[in-house]
């Protein structure tokens, strides 16, 4: 098991989670950046001493990618599940977010799940079996006014791993979306807002504000924003799932937003329709094994 982003907030708490389950004996490798804090994951390696270990991961550095994901075969011989839960945000419109920033936060939320996926996808693909749970959002189908560029790498994720999931049928690699809206963690909290424009030259600044779609305020919380531990749970629902679905949403009123948008909220048909199209015997069974390359 790979986890990406696990110092703090959603991937920690995954971590915990997977760690804590006495009867599944998870080997969790918990990858972190060489500057991250990495206080609670120490805490929980010293509760847990057997089953997790830190590993440093850049996700946006292929060298910090090929050395963890090289270290964690050399240990283990395989990586059964890989979650990609490394992710940043930032607010602002289109005018207010530098090409920098926004580029900044493609460089985590999709080339990093790309770049993981890509080194990750050999092993599972040779062993014919594994799970990639995608950390994505609420945003990824339904964008936050003010979460522009967030929803665009998050939608962009999603359109990447609807083709994945039906790409890599044949060879019994499932994955899933995970969908929160607001959770409390230092993400969604200390996110930074766009600095192309200053406040005075910005045009959805008082929108924004008048909107309260700026700055989340822990002491006034968003009555549907969510701990991390409730996420965790979906990504373990994910993992173990014997026929997991490609979309989980995290609350009730997400999913009544996801059935505004799609007709099939779990997303089994859209990967059902590229599945069909790929491999076209028998609705979308590949039995022709000779031709898969392991």
């Amino acid at each position: 098991m790979l986890v990406t982003g696990a110092s703090r907030g959603i991937g920690l708490s995954v971590v915990e989670t997977l760690a804590s389950d006495p009867q599944k004996r998870y080997k969790i490798y918990a990858g972190v950046r060489k500057t991250s804090n990495r206080a609670g994951l120490n805490e929980l390696r010293s509760k847990y001493p057997f089953t997790i270990r830190p590993i440093i991961l850049d996700v946006t550095d292929s060298a910090s990618v090929k050395s963890a994901v090289r270290d964690v075969i050399s240990s283990e011989g395989k990586i059964d599940c890989l979650v990609n839960n490394a992710g940043v945000e930032i607010y602002g419109s289109v005018e207010n977010v530098t090409i920098e920033e926004a580029q900044n936060v493609f460089a985590v939320n999709f080339f990093g799940v790309m770049r993981v996926s890509q080194e990750v996808l050999p092993h599972m693909r040779k062993r014919s079996s594994g799970r990639i749970i995608q950390m994505s959002s609420r945003s990824g189908f339904r964008p936050y006014p003010s979460l522009g560029i967030y929803a665009a790498s998050k939608f962009a994720m999603a359109g990447l791993s609807e083709t994945m999931a039906a790409q890599l049928k044949p060879w019994n690699i499932h994955v899933s979306l995970i969908e929160p809206g607001p959770v409390n963690t230092s993400m969604d909290f200390l996110a930074p807002y766009g600095s192309r424009l200053t406040p005075e030259d910005d045009p959805y600044w008082n929108i924004f504000q008048r909107a309260d779609a700026l700055y989340p305020n822990p002491l006034n919380m968003n009555p549907n924003t969510q701990e991390p531990e409730v996420i965790a749970q979906f990504v373990k629902k994910a993992i173990e799932d014997e026929q997991p679905l490609f979309r989980y949403q995290t609350a009730q009123y997400i999913e009544k937003q996801a059935r505004n948008r799609f007709v099939d909220i779990s997303g089994k048909t859209q990967v059902r329709e590229l599945e069909t199209i790929l491999y076209p015997d028998a609705a979308g069974q590949y039995h022709n094994q000779s031709l898969l390359r392991q």
